[in-house]
């Protein structure tokens, strides 16, 4: 048999709990001295010590019993707050309480002479300190009473004087090694106080609080925990200059989103380093925590505000049911993957050609679900109706998202029939084997770039969305669009190339001073599809609410000042004019479409009833793209324009 050999760490430990054990038999009677020192007016009486005398032990008993049940030995005390403060409250008041009636009851006994062994030996044990006239019994109360209150202010003091010691020497430490950041702290609520308490907990080694900003002027010239606060957050600069700042912590988890993008805009002009906390709901719902620092990233500074989903209506079609999604290994695809698995399907499968991203998804959520979650994972292209006719064979699915697509602007303006037969006919593919398999609903993302569109991608996309509609006319299948704008670090998205550029020291390169995009972050997207998908009707389009339109220029400056360098002086800015088929501008509706522009029942999410189309001549336009875009060399482009009249390619990229 072999034995562990014993941890350091325990030991050390145990020696702890015993010295404050022993430190804690000296405080109680201490304190009980000291009552009766407060209530005997300084001489106590001999009688009065000789009873003390005999009760001790049995006093020191049930005080450290109540310290024991309180767990108020298993606190660390370097970190303590206001929970461990009514653990000492509580563990006093039992020890004390628990001794009065323990008194209480040995005195009754004795007065009603009932012999009770255990309790003779009580009575011998404690002696004379019971035998007290009524008239003294009164006296008993207060001095208990007062013991009580000073046992409570001997031991949370010497308990806080720890934690006191504590951060006077790490913080010693940590100037002495004049290696520390130094921190302003933006919010002097109960986010800028927990932010000082966990920068203190580490050892400062993340930063060393200077100064707390806060508009509230009542908090103007007072102090939280010791840090200074100062008034105006629009003087944050100013402040940042005279703490010689270095860091930035935002902690304002109840600021609305304008008055979170002013902040975000004004700290981010000061080149410190961002970080953020963000509220956290407990359990009983309310806001009683702060999530842990975390660096400010592009998302913060556009300050979306947060979906609410109705979780009812979304869990009638995905709970228990067989979930596809194509292209399920992209970005936008695997954010639907995870956001549906959260909805316990009875079987989620992922389709998608790319292998690698593919794989890691897989990976991803089967160590997340454990085997709670039946997952499995297909390679094989939207444009093999073959290998759609089999895999919707075999796993027989109820929903389908359809997020496979080419969605590279510059990259299908020179592969114009890829987009073409990738995009439409891989849409129109998995539509018709939709309807083949009798699924229940299918959804397909689109983009704002089928509004008016100026390049090929649009187009395909616009497309996409006709032949939807068409087959929602001839299936019992529910088909329905979803158009939004650009996603926020899914792949293309500009930001990734802007932190390349800005990692290899510039310049940055936008192509249009006055160039706006609809930006959204990548689960916000996957949830509103989500929810679109509940609501939808047959032949519906969804446009989604994309918020205020961003300049890619600001988005690139707010990007440099993020890694901590200052836009058009450390890093430059270098226009290089719009690429082949790129607006200025991106629309969500087009002219024609703004009359059957509805709202629904979710804020975010609006609805555009089916256009009106002659479906025959769709169908034979539709053959001849197919036709035309099977060839070698085929151009495209004509026939796109004859089933999207508004595609105007180069010639007027501003999208009136």
């Amino acid at each position: 048999m072999t034995h562990k050999k014993s941890n350091p760490r325990i030991w050390r430990h145990r020696a702890h709990v015993t010295l404050q054990v022993l430190l804690d038999i000296l405080l109680v009677n201490l304190s009980f001295l000291a009552a009766l020192y407060l209530r005997y007016e300084k001489i106590v009486p001999v009688q009065v010590m000789a009873r003390y005398s005999n009760i001790w032990p049995v006093f020191t008993f049930f005080c450290l019993a109540g310290l024991a049940v309180t767990k108020t030995y298993k606190c660390l005390w370097r970190y303590a707050s206001i929970g461990e403060v009514l653990r000492l409250l509580c563990g006093t008041l039992v020890g004390v309480g628990a001794t009065y009636a323990f008194a209480i009851m040995i005195t009754t006994i004795q007065r009603a002479n009932t012999q009770i062994p255990f309790m003779d030996y009580m009575l011998r044990l404690i002696g004379n300190s019971v035998r007290i006239s009524p008239n003294n019994y009164l006296h008993g109360k207060v001095i208990y009473g007062i013991t009580w209150l000073v046992m409570f202010i001997l031991i949370t003091g010497q308990r806080f004087s720890i934690r006191l010691v504590n951060q006077a020497g790490v913080r010693r430490r940590a100037i002495k090694r004049d290696q520390t950041r130094r921190v302003v702290i933006i919010g002097a609520g109960w986010g800028g106080a927990s932010v000082i308490r966990e920068l203190a907990a580490r050892g400062y080694r993340e930063g060393m609080p200077v100064a707390v900003i806060d508009d509230d002027l009542e908090k103007a010239g007072t102090r939280i925990m010791g840090i200074p606060i100062e008034p105006g957050i629009d003087n944050i600069p100013e402040y940042v200059k005279t703490y010689k700042a270095s860091d930035i912590v935002i902690a304002i988890p109840s600021a609305n989103n304008a008055s979170m993008r002013q902040i975000m805009q004004i700290c981010a002009g000061t080149g410190c380093k961002l970080r953020m906390v963000t509220a956290m709901q407990d359990v009983t719902g309310g806001h009683g925590k702060v999530s842990p620092m975390r660096d400010v990233n592009i998302t913060d500074l556009l300050c979306r505000e947060e979906v609410h989903l109705d979780m009812e209506s979304i869990q009638s079609y995905l709970t228990g049911k067989v979930v596809l999604v194509t292209g399920g290994g992209g970005s936008i695809g695997s954010e639907l993957c995870r956001q549906i698995a959260q909805f316990t399907p009875s079987h989620l499968v992922v389709m998608d050609i790319y292998e690698n991203n593919a794989y890691e998804l897989e990976r991803e959520l089967v160590d997340k679900y454990e085997g709670k979650l039946k997952l499995t994972v297909l390679i094989g292209s939207v444009r093999d109706v073959g290998r759609l006719d089999q895999v919707m064979e075999d796993i027989k699915p109820e929903v389908v998202f359809h997020a496979a697509a080419h969605k590279h602007v510059p990259l299908m303006e020179n592969s114009p029939a890829e987009a073409v037969k990738n995009n439409i006919f891989g849409t129109l593919n998995v539509a018709m084997a939709a309807d083949r398999h009798g699924v229940s609903r299918m959804v397909i993302l689109s983009t704002d770039k089928a509004v008016n569109p100026t390049n090929v991608m649009g187009a395909t996309k616009r497309v996409t969305e006709l032949v939807i509609q068409y087959m929602a006319r001839k299936s019992k299948t529910r088909f329905m669009a979803v158009r939004f704008g650009n996603v926020l670090g899914s792949n293309g998205s500009v930001i990734p190339l802007f932190k390349n550029q800005i990692a290899r020291g510039g310049p940055v390169t936008v192509t249009h001073p006055e160039i706006t995009r609809f930006f959204m972050t990548i689960p916000e997207a996957a949830q509103l599809v989500l929810q679109a998908g509940a609501i939808g009707q047959s032949g519906n389009i969804f446009v989604l609410d994309m918020g205020t339109p961003v300049k890619i220029v600001d988005l690139a400056r707010n990007l440099i000042r993020l890694a901590g360098f200052e836009p058009d002086g450390d890093i430059k800015i270098d226009f290089c004019g719009l690429r082949p088929g790129e607006k200025l501008y991106e629309e969500l509706t087009m002219t024609e479409e703004a009359e059957s522009l509805r709202t629904t029942c979710h804020d975010k999410i609006m609805v555009l009833e089916p256009v009106a189309m002659d479906d025959e001549a769709f169908l034979k336009r539709l053959e001849a793209l197919r036709a035309e875009a099977s060839k070698e060399r085929g151009d495209v482009r004509d026939l796109l324009r004859a089933l999207v009249p508004t595609f105007v390619q180069g010639e007027d990229r501003r999208a009136g």
